[in-house]
This record gives structure tokens, sequence and C-alpha cells, in this order.
């Protein structure tokens, strides 16, 4: 039975449709995958730690988007954002569309390890493609709470954070229906937080979300907002009209 804080972090609750939403974006993932094919890598052992490289055409270096996709790390797969390479293409920017594993048989670090280990992966095949001249890096919804924790590793240097819809304090989720496959308790919640974390090493940040997300969601992104320009890092805040969780994706 649904409780009101399981209600409260549901973002489907509120939006339009989202299966119709995600069906969408899938289809055309796919037709632009047929139209101009990716280079298919996997980043470790992992199958799902995979990650599609679509790269402009013409001569190099880039600048590349890599984007980590959400579904409370237990949904969904890289593939859902690969139609989000199609405006990027445009731009004359390359794209990577990050996996990782999901729960409940992968934790959420290493969920972290594994796309942390994906960009590095997709900063050396669009090296090897052409060459590389500049890195942002973003995440939606669960994604950005892993991206927040790739661009901390400083592995690879991320000129710009863009985090849409994102959850920065789990603790709220322990007692929620998300929490069923991950098994936080409120410490480990916490110390995954990244509204907790040590957020002064972050490149500038655009922190997204969207009219119709979650009210919860929507307190987050703006407490978060402010904690970074507490922390004296560079931080937009960018509240997008008549969307949702999920198609804000379509106004990026």
């Amino acid at each position: 039975m649904e409780t009101s804080q399981d209600l409260a972090y549901s973002p489907s609750h509120f939006a339009r449709d989202f299966e119709a939403t995600l069906a969408r974006q899938a289809a055309a993932g796919r037709e632009l995958a047929e139209r101009h094919p990716p280079i298919a890598l996997n980043a470790g052992d992992a199958p799902a730690a995979c990650f599609n490289l679509f790269i402009p055409k013409g001569e190099g270096p880039w600048p590349l988007m890599v984007f980590i996709h959400g579904g409370y790390w237990q949904e969904l797969s890289n593939t859902a954002t690969d139609f989000l390479a199609e405006r990027y293409l445009a731009r004359g920017m390359a794209f990577a569309s990050l996996g990782y594993g999901l729960a409940p048989t992968t934790s959420i670090e290493t969920m972290v390890a594994q796309c942390i280990e994906g960009l590095e992966e997709a900063y050396h095949a669009l090296t090897d493609s052409g060459g590389v001249w500049s890195i942002r890096l973003s995440g939606h919804s669960a994604g950005a709470q892993l991206a927040y924790w790739v661009a901390t590793s400083g592995r690879v240097p991320i000129d710009k954070l863009v985090l849409v819809s994102g959850v920065y304090d789990l603790t709220p989720l322990v007692d929620t229906y998300v929490n069923e496959p991950l098994g936080l308790n409120l410490a480990q919640a916490r110390a995954l937080s990244p509204l907790f974390g040590e957020l002064a090493q972050l490149p500038p940040c655009q922190v997204v979300i969207a009219e119709n997300d979650p009210p919860t969601f929507r307190k987050q992104g703006h407490d978060f907002v402010t904690a970074l320009r507490a922390a004296n890092v560079k931080a937009e805040l960018l509240d997008l009209p008549a969307c949702d969780h999920f198609d804000v994706l379509d106004y990026l």
C-alpha cells in the first residue's frame, strides 16, 4: 500500500503520461541510432556498464556531452537517453549515453564506479576518433546523483555539470518504496547524498527542475542550488514550465 511519503517521491504520480513519454523517447533513440550509428562500447565487465558514443560528421576535436540516465537506480538503460544525441549532434557536439548496473544486484557505490569508468572510456574513444576539447556531464533524476559523484571523482576534468530533476538528499527515500531494492539505512543514504558532499570542488553547475516535478524534487533542486552557492560554486537554477519529470528532457 502506497504511503503519502511514497507518493511524494513518485515522479509518475505527478506526470501526465510517463509511459507514453518514455516509449516515445526510446523510439526516437532507436530511430536516431539507425540513421547515425553510434560506437557501442563497454566500460568494464558488467554488461549494463556500457555506452553509446555518437560522433558528429566531419573532423574533430569536438565538445562532448556525457549523459547518465535515471530510473531510481533500478530501471532503464543507457539507450533511454540516446534520443538526446540528436540535438547535440546538430550543435556539433559528440554525445555519450552512459549505462550502469541496476539495483538490487548492483550497489549505488558500484554504479558510481561504473559511470566513472564509462566517462573515461568515452573520453578515450572520442580522443581516438578526432579529439575532445571540452566535457559536459549531465544526469537525470537518479542519474543526477550519480553524475555528482562522477564529477567529484576528478578522474576526468568536467567543464560544466548539468543536473536535471535530481535527487540530492537520499535520506527521505529510506522509508519509501524506492528503497526496497536499494536497502539503504539513514547513514548510508546521507553518505550518498550530494547535498551533504564536498561541493566546493564542483565545476559550474546548472540545476534543472520541471514545473510538474514532484514538489519534493523541486524543493531538493532549490536546496541544492542554495548549498552550491554557499560553497562558492557558480550555480544556475533553470525552472522549465509546462513539463514534468519525464518530458523535461525534451526541453533541454
